[in-house]
């Protein structure tokens, strides 16, 4: 039991450092930048470029701050009772759903604060080489964007259904299974 609260301590840890990571990048370079909205880091590849999203990603249900904050609220409530309750799922789930309630929770906080997020990397790679014009985002989008592969991945790699069953019902399989392996044993075979 002592072991399962270490574990706790360690993920709100993460989580909480994730989002002072985010919330602090976005300080740094609203501040620095201000009087600059838009600087070259690496010419044709990386820029800072400030932007205030009233929306989601993509600008998408811009100006809608209603679903824009409870939407975010529900997902990290959800995320973070799914780790409550289920506190045997795999490790690469955990650490990918944490990694997308700090996301959701860094850009809520800046909704909630100052009714928009606030929005610096701007991705110039991806038009200087494929001709996208790729949206501007931060920390936060990059740490939704990890969770949600990390996720993907165990979906298609790892996921194993008894990842989400209690441990009563895991008991009583393990118990069927050894049942079943003595009855194998025990049965006369073809030909005795």
């Amino acid at each position: 039991m002592k072991k399962q609260y270490i574990k706790y301590i360690l993920e709100v840890l993460f989580f909480g450092v994730l989002v002072a990571i985010d919330l602090g990048t976005k300080t740094l370079v609203f501040d620095l930048f201000e009087n600059e909205p838009y600087f070259d880091i690496l010419d044709k590849i990386f820029a800072i470029h400030l932007a205030y999203n009233t929306g989601a990603s993509f600008s998408i249900l811009s100006g809608q701050i209603t679903i824009l904050t409870v939407l975010p609220m529900i997902a990290i409530v959800g995320i973070i009772a799914l780790l409550v309750i289920r506190p045997n799922t795999p490790k690469n789930l955990r650490i990918g759903a944490i990694m997308i309630a700090a996301g959701a929770l860094g850009n809520l906080v800046d909704r909630l604060a100052f009714g928009y997020v606030r929005d610096f990397i701007d991705y110039v790679f991806l038009d200087t080489f494929f001709g996208i014009d790729f949206a501007i985002g931060n920390v936060a989008d990059l740490f939704l964007l990890m969770g949600v592969i990390m996720l993907i991945v165990y979906i298609i790699f790892e996921f194993k259904d008894e990842d989400f069953y209690s441990k009563k019902k895991l008991a009583m399989i393990q118990a069927q299974e050894v049942k079943e392996e003595l009855y194998a044993k025990d049965a006369p075979q073809d030909g005795e």
